[in-house]
């Protein structure tokens, strides 16, 4: 069991602040999770409707479609 807490967390007015040493984490993943927590604030804050989000998906699709289909079409 190592000596010192892997990670710390303080409350501070409305801020909470994680600290840990930087070597436990690769700072790729850190920024995957913190991505995440910013989607799932959007998500749970959002009102569209299931409907509307399939068709923003579809324009995504569509749109990375033809950005990336010359690599697949000669």
């Amino acid at each position: 069991m190592p000596d010192k807490e892997l990670y710390n967390i303080t409350l501070d007015n409305q801020d909470i602040i994680i600290r840990f040493n930087k070597d436990i984490l690769a700072q790729e993943s850190l920024i995957k999770f913190l991505e995440y927590i910013e989607l799932e604030t959007i998500r749970k804050s959002s009102s569209l409707t299931e409907e509307q989000v399939n068709i923003i998906a579809d324009e995504i699709d569509r749109d990375v479609w033809l950005k990336i289909k010359h690599k697949f079409i000669g």
